[in-house]
């Protein structure tokens, strides 16, 4: 039951979707989000007007543009799964989307909600951050694409607009010799990310030469580990120099959660862990 009342209204198209949001103060957009509902469940959330993009084709499907592939906001986590070519060249996105709620909510949820409603503890995120995603998005002023650490800024410090809708996550092109990788420590009884870390290695000549790290769920919001990446480019891939640079994530974020589920000490600990998992994986899944 939903304990609040709201308009509803279901555009066929972008523009239209737009112009409602623009137009009707405290609306919100309805994409899937299992968020979303939750919110509204418990009295969080009284949108006046709820605009819902079902019927707008264009907001689904993943398909290459310019070399970019581009996941259109609609595309639902279990459509992700399913894609060979995301399988082949991006598993720490499957991984993250494997990891999200269960098979009824994957199939459900759409990818760009995440962003929309600030779910930003969610898996996803940090792959984002790893992955160098961009978003397009739209709204009365044009179209827009903000990179992945941009945009994540702006929605946890409410700067982001509802009158704004996300239309696609963007991926840069597969660079030969690169590997991705993303594990969480869940929660048993919740299933909520306590820690969540993605790695991005991409290995030259034998030698590291690019290194993304990134942690959700221990910190207020995804965030990339710049001492680890640091310590690990220029050297060689080996488990010794993982290990050595895996040491360095627990002390690498000043702000790190300590609450009923988890203390910051173990969160930290966990930090460190599953940073020397992900990019030994990553390393491997070249």
């Amino acid at each position: 039951m939903l304990p609040v009342e709201f308009d509803y209204a279901a555009p066929d198209s972008l523009e239209a979707a737009v112009k409602f949001l623009k137009e009707k103060s405290g609306a919100v957009v309805l994409a899937g989000s299992h968020s979303l509902i939750a919110e509204m469940k418990q009295g969080h959330l009284a949108p006046s007007l709820l605009v819902d993009l079902h019927k707008i084709t264009e907001l689904k499907g993943i398909n290459y543009v310019d070399k970019i592939l581009k996941i259109n906001a609609l595309t639902t986590y279990g459509q992700v799964v399913a894609s060979s070519e995301i399988q082949t060249n991006y598993p720490a996105l499957v991984e993250a989307a494997k990891s999200i709620g269960d098979p009824q909510i994957r199939n459900q949820q759409a990818i760009g909600d995440v962003f929309a409603y600030r779910d930003l503890a969610c898996d996803f995120t940090a792959v984002a951050l790893v992955l160098e995603a961009t978003f397009s998005t739209l709204n009365a002023d044009g179209s827009h694409t903000v990179a992945a650490e941009q945009f994540i800024d702006q929605a946890f410090g409410n700067n982001w607009q509802t009158q704004e809708i996300v239309t696609s996550v963007n991926l840069p092109a597969y660079v030969a010799g690169t590997g991705s990788a993303y594990q969480a420590f869940k929660h048993p009884a919740t299933g909520y990310t306590l820690c969540g870390v993605a790695a991005l290695v991409t290995v030259t000549n034998g030698t590291v030469s690019k290194c993304r790290v990134a942690v959700t769920g221990a910190t207020p919001h995804a965030i990339r580990l710049t001492q680890v990446e640091t310590a690990l480019e220029g050297k060689t891939a080996t488990a010794e120099n993982i290990a050595a640079a895996a040491k360095l994530a627990g002390n690498s974020v000043d702000s790190i959660l300590g609450d009923r589920y988890a203390s910051e000490e173990y969160r930290r600990h966990l930090m460190e862990v599953m940073s020397k998992r992900t990019l030994s994986q990553a390393v491997n899944s070249r």
